[in-house]
């Protein structure tokens, strides 16, 4: 999934939907989160972004290829 195709608010929803749920975000993703972080976010949008960010450092999230 693009950077780009994550900006929409169902997008950023149905993937932390998907990863909560799978516990598996592939590295474009997360790059994609990453970028999204700098980037102007509805406040809801972004508490799920840092929520996503925080699951891959706690382990909670694994990062596939």
């Amino acid at each position: 999934m693009q950077a780009l195709a994550l900006q929409s608010d169902r997008a950023i929803a149905e993937l932390f939907y998907q990863v909560t749920h799978s516990g598996n975000l592939t590295r474009t993703q997360s790059h994609g989160l990453q970028s999204l972080c700098q980037s102007a976010l509805a406040q809801d949008d972004r508490d799920a972004v840092n929520r996503l960010l925080y699951a891959i450092r706690r382990g909670w999230v694994r990062i596939s290829d």
